[in-house]
């Protein structure tokens, strides 16, 4: 792909300047403006916000719509209408309404994120790879009948990555400086989308998805959570109308083992035989940030403080503390004894056994294979100098990326299954859950053409209509 000059790349007739990035994840949208001049990560970072997407219902019958649930406090018994089910949009009554009132509504939406004129803009919209054609044409009649945006590129998520400073992540040129131009996309990147309800691999080719090789997991965020829960309702306290309690939980304390059969081992013999650091949580100040490697803390079990609603809006993990008089506490505390009484559970084996299933589905009787071998299945579809360059380039985004562990367990067995000369590397961003929107908002900063040559006008779409604009989509202006 040709990097046009300076000078072209500042003005791209026919697109509205004003461009509007929509990452539409089946837990969360990311949505912002595209900054008009390039800027660095963080800045343009500044401009993104995370949306629920999901209609809430807590136990006091109030109902929230998308960013109003940053207002819930209780939310033990609440229940979630999710529009997004396995990558695509089931319910566009529900997701219109959320967008509605998250974007275009001035009562409800942030001042950052409101699109006051979207004649005057241009939107970059994200959706799964292989979608089915009715979805395609519902998303293409609300944006352009309905909202009226004066500009439009229906892209696939994981091909925006490309446009993200790669290069300095995968050692390979220095970063650009804000002042000229982003270098063009990685040449092969291999992205590893592992979100709520699916994990698809996708590899590109000078940021465009290679179809033929596209594959699917079935396994998402949404699954460790559904397994969390009924692994914590059989041996604890039942939380099957709390999930997002038990979301919170996995977030915290959840890791991907290098060991599995060491860590399972470690469970059973209690505090014998620990010989390896363990992940635990680092705190930066009053933030939980991350889990990391703490040579002094080898012990696998936490105990987890349950919100009560009241006094604790939100529990948290500490490390465990086997003495009799802290067992004392607990049972005071279900007994009710004292108000400001503490409920825990000690956590073991459930850490590291749910995010398992994503490297083996079968632990649960599934016969999808896990994420190393759909890579390996993935790449098998490809030249042999093309598979060695992309496992030199594998990106891992989405929510899962998040999970300690998850990055280095996924290079480990690649390591394994491939030829000893090829170089494996897998690599995330800084924020791997906003990377797919940052690659959009990066693209539409430094390369407009791309924009242009994959994107349509509001009178191309009235003159054409949405099949065209498909082609579009798909094959650019060629």
């Amino acid at each position: 792909m040709p990097r046009p000059s300076k000078a072209s790349a500042r003005h791209v007739p026919g697109l509205p300047s004003t461009t509007f990035v929509l990452d539409n994840g089946g837990f969360t949208i990311k949505a912002g403006f595209a900054p008009t001049d390039p800027g660095t990560d963080d800045a343009t970072l500044s401009r993104c916000h995370t949306i629920p997407n999901a209609i809430v219902r807590t136990r006091d019958r109030k109902t929230y719509v998308g960013s109003e649930s940053a207002e819930i406090t209780q939310w033990s018994e609440a229940l979630f209408r999710r529009p997004v089910e396995n990558g695509q949009v089931v319910s566009w009554e529900a997701q219109k309404e959320i967008w509605d009132r998250s974007i275009f509504d001035e009562k409800t939406a942030g001042k950052d994120v409101l699109v006051k004129r979207p004649e005057e803009t241009t939107l970059i919209f994200t959706e799964p790879p292989n979608s089915m054609p009715a979805l395609e044409k519902n998303a293409d009649e609300i944006i352009m009948e309905e909202w009226g945006f004066g500009g439009y590129s229906r892209m696939i998520g994981p091909s925006l990555n490309a446009y993200n400073d790669l290069h300095s992540l995968f050692e390979e040129a220095p970063a650009p400086t804000p002042d000229t131009l982003a270098p063009p996309p990685v040449e092969c990147l291999m992205v590893i989308d592992a979100g709520y309800s699916h994990t698809i691999i996708t590899p590109l080719y000078k940021g465009r998805p290679l179809h033929r090789a596209i594959r699917r997991l079935d396994f998402g965020g949404k699954h460790l959570t559904n397994l969390l829960k009924e692994m914590i309702s059989v041996r604890h306290f039942d939380l099957h109308q709390d999930t997002k309690i038990v979301n919170d939980i996995k977030e915290e304390v959840c890791y991907v083992s290098k060991d599995f059969r060491g860590d399972v081992e470690k469970t059973w013999k209690g505090n014998k035989g620990r010989s390896t650091p363990i992940p635990v949580k680092v705190r930066d100040g009053d933030d939980v940030d991350s889990m990391d490697v703490d040579e002094q803390d080898e012990e696998v079990r936490v105990d987890y403080v349950l919100p009560d609603g009241i006094h604790l809006l939100k529990g948290f993990s500490r490390p465990h503390d086997p003495t009799p008089a802290a067992k004392k506490r607990k049972r005071a505390a279900l007994a009710g004894a004292s108000i400001d009484s503490e409920i825990t559970m000690t956590l073991g084996n459930e850490r590291f056994a749910v995010p398992e299933i994503l490297m083996s589905p079968s632990d649960i009787g599934s016969k999808q294979p896990g994420i190393p071998d759909i890579v390996m299945q993935s790449l098998s579809v490809l030249p042999p100098l093309v598979q060695a360059t992309m496992l030199s380039n594998v990106l891992v985004v989405g929510g899962c990326a998040k999970i300690p562990g998850f990055v280095e367990r996924i290079e480990a067995e690649l390591r394994a299954k491939v030829k000893t000369e090829w170089e494996v590397r897998v690599r995330k961003m800084k924020d791997p859950v906003t990377s797919t929107w940052l690659g959009g908002a990066s693209m539409a900063s430094r390369l407009p053409s791309v924009v242009r040559e994959y994107g349509i006008t509001k009178e191309e779409y009235w003159e054409h209509g949405s099949a065209w604009a498909t082609r579009r989509f798909t094959y650019g202006d060629k």
